[in-house]
């Protein structure tokens, strides 16, 4: 192959990657104007017993993430993060084991909990801070 072959190779690429010097990534830009999501990740995983009507107890562990639209947003959830954890530990410790059999179920227990969330978090800074909380995993232990 030609070195002309390779050059425009070259060119190519950085162009795309924005390697060229002045020459930022428009999409990159377009996003950042607009305020693009921020994840993050409610660590440890949730774990709470739930349905203890029967003498054998039961396990839900849910992985949590939250979306937000500005990383201050994010700050003032990690501010209160404990807050934001009781609501969601005693959420799951409230369901039943019907509630989060079914995908509809855990769907609407999630709703719940984003609901919670907002509540709390607009009770303390004055706006729900986040727009979504998403369970990145949900295992029920019978």
């Amino acid at each position: 192959m030609s070195k002309l072959f390779f050059r425009f190779i070259l060119i190519a690429c950085t162009w795309v990657f924005g390697l060229i010097p002045g020459h930022e990534n428009a999409w990159a830009e377009e996003h950042e104007e607009k305020g693009s999501a921020q994840y993050y990740d409610l660590k440890p995983a949730f774990v709470a017993n739930f349905g203890t009507s029967t003498k054998k107890l039961k396990f839900v562990k849910a992985n949590v993430s939250i979306r937000a639209s500005s990383e201050q947003a994010v700050s003032m959830v990690v501010m209160h993060e404990p807050l934001v954890r009781h609501q969601i530990v005693l959420l799951l410790s409230r369901q039943t084991e019907e509630s989060l059999s079914a995908s509809a179920g855990q769907e609407s227990v999630r709703v719940e909990a984003l609901n919670l969330v907002q509540e709390a978090l607009k009770k303390e800074t004055g706006s729900p801070q986040i727009d979504d909380l998403l369970f990145t995993s949900f295992v029920v232990q019978r």
